[in-house]
């Protein structure tokens, strides 16, 4: 099972997000939702830092992703936090046997 943490503070702003585990559909390199869950990470990490170059603490590892978004974060940088969310809640949607999606509100 892939799970999927989101913690938003009082002021409902993404602050960390924790991607971890395996759907276990296939074989290692060929689960699909497994390259779904990685893409939308690895998507995600691009987008801050190449186009709007912003950067986050964490990391981001096979099967394991930890990262902490900035209580300032741009406009254009929540707006690309909250797209690869959207994906992340898509998918666990579509695919709920794989993958779990909570969201935290209220802290990190």
């Amino acid at each position: 099972m892939i799970r999927v943490g989101l913690w938003r503070d009082r002021d409902d702003r993404p602050r960390r997000l924790v991607v971890s585990g395996h759907a276990n559909r296939g074989p290692h390199g060929q689960d699909i939702v497994c390259a779904a869950a990685s893409a939308l990470v690895e998507t995600l990490a691009l987008g801050l830092r190449e186009v709007v170059h912003e950067d986050f603490r964490g990391q981001v590892d096979v099967g394991h992703a930890d990262l902490w978004f900035d209580e300032a974060l741009s406009s254009e940088a929540r707006a690309i936090v909250e797209t690869i969310v959207r994906g992340f809640m898509d998918l666990a949607q579509s695919e709920s046997d794989a993958v779990r999606f909570v969201e935290h509100r209220g802290g990190a």
